[in-house]
């Protein structure tokens, strides 16, 4: 939800949502480098349970209004297939920490585009704390 120079890599987590009757939406909450907070030898940012909470106090027409899914304000956080993404900062690598339902060519694509991150520095790896009901 953060502005930023789409053409930098950014930081930050996501959900994919796809309700019946609307296309898939990729919800993210990004921050470029500079803004990151470190974690270990990792830059990392936002929390999917904080991120969340603030989106359900919101209306439904204020979150359409931002271009937002109103399943914020009827369904949990870990409902969806969700993830994050973090710099390693000793081999300058991006790594994606994912739901393996969203670990497919063509969402790992949009998630690539959605963070501009570079091919070469990208991987993506499962992580137990990422597995969706939906």
């Amino acid at each position: 939800m953060h502005p930023e120079d789409s053409s930098k890599p950014q930081i930050g987590i996501f959900w994919h949502i796809q309700t019946s009757g609307a296309g898939p939406t990729l919800l993210v909450d990004s921050v470029g480098i500079t803004d990151a907070e470190p974690y270990g030898d990792f830059l990392n940012h936002g929390g999917h349970y904080e991120f969340w909470s603030k989106l359900a106090l919101l209306s439904v027409s204020e979150l359409h209004s931002r271009g937002l899914p109103g399943v914020v304000r009827w369904s949990e956080y870990e409902e969806w297939p969700r993830g994050r993404v973090v710099l390693h900062v000793p081999s300058n690598r991006f790594v994606v920490y994912a739901d393996r339902k969203l670990q497919n060519p063509r969402m790992g694509q949009q998630i690539m585009q959605r963070f501009s991150l570079p091919p070469g520095r990208t991987e993506f790896r499962a992580d137990g704390h990422y597995v969706s009901v939906r």
